[in-house]
């Protein structure tokens, strides 16, 4: 079958951070540079799969460089969310920074309490990934996912507003074009799971999470007789409080 479309996706992961000594989201960002590329039907994708800082100091600032470095078509950005049993595609992220209720600094022994991620900016974003597409494709491939209404106040939804709030700034000055902007939230590693303090927490391998991650990775690109990153308009059940 001959290409006759070229896209590019970017996906990025934390290392080690807070509790968590091995993160799943590097684990899968390293699988993936294994495999740049994948084809779907005349369509290759390119994958690029990079590492941010675990700080919070940094890390917007380094997605907003890959951003406008690599200009892609989606961007995918990965954490863990620990006591999760599935899979979980965040539906928003809000203006609002508060680590020490978790407990939790950054690498750097930073933890900011009621911050803003940016001053003066809207309450929220909406994710631009097609949720609903995702979670029911990850379903039908026997790997458990939901939709989220929380991404928590940590780094996670720090990064993830800070992306969004990039590209939406991008979009309005007309310097960037809309595309599929999101958060996908891992389960711990087993490895994890293992340790005697976390007995009983959910777990789910890098394997199985880097084959969910590319999942959604077709489902944000995939046309599907849809624009590109359009969600599908059918109830996607939810067992999943926040």
């Amino acid at each position: 079958m001959t290409i006759t479309t070229s896209l590019k996706v970017l996906v990025s992961g934390f290392g080690p951070y807070g509790n968590t000594t091995i993160n799943p989201s590097l684990a899968v960002v390293e699988k993936l540079q294994t495999i740049p590329i994948i084809n779907q039907g005349d369509t290759s994708i390119e994958i690029v799969s990079r590492r941010v800082s675990s700080e919070f100091n940094k890390c917007i600032q380094e997605i907003c460089s890959f951003i406008d470095v690599f200009h892609p078509d989606a961007v995918i950005m990965l954490g863990e969310y620990p006591g999760r049993a599935m899979v979980t595609i965040e539906r928003v992220a809000i203006n609002y920074n508060d680590s020490t209720r978790y407990g939790m600094r950054d690498e750097a022994g930073y933890a900011p309490q009621g911050t803003a991620v940016v001053e003066d900016g809207p309450t929220a974003y909406f994710s631009t990934l097609p949720l609903r597409k995702i979670v029911t494709e990850l379903r039908a491939s026997g790997i458990p996912a939901d939709i989220s209404d929380s991404a928590g106040t940590l780094m996670c939804n720090h990064l993830l507003y800070g992306a969004l709030h990039h590209v939406n700034t991008a979009i309005i000055n007309k310097k960037q074009s809309v595309i599929p902007v999101g958060w996908i939230h891992l389960p711990a590693l087993p490895e994890t799971a293992a340790k005697e303090e976390n007995l009983g927490m959910p777990s789910m391998t890098a394997e199985l999470s880097a084959q969910a991650v590319l999942v959604a990775i077709r489902q944000s690109v995939s046309n599907d007789s849809l624009m590109r990153g359009a969600d599908i308009d059918v109830p996607v059940k939810s067992r999943l409080l926040v």
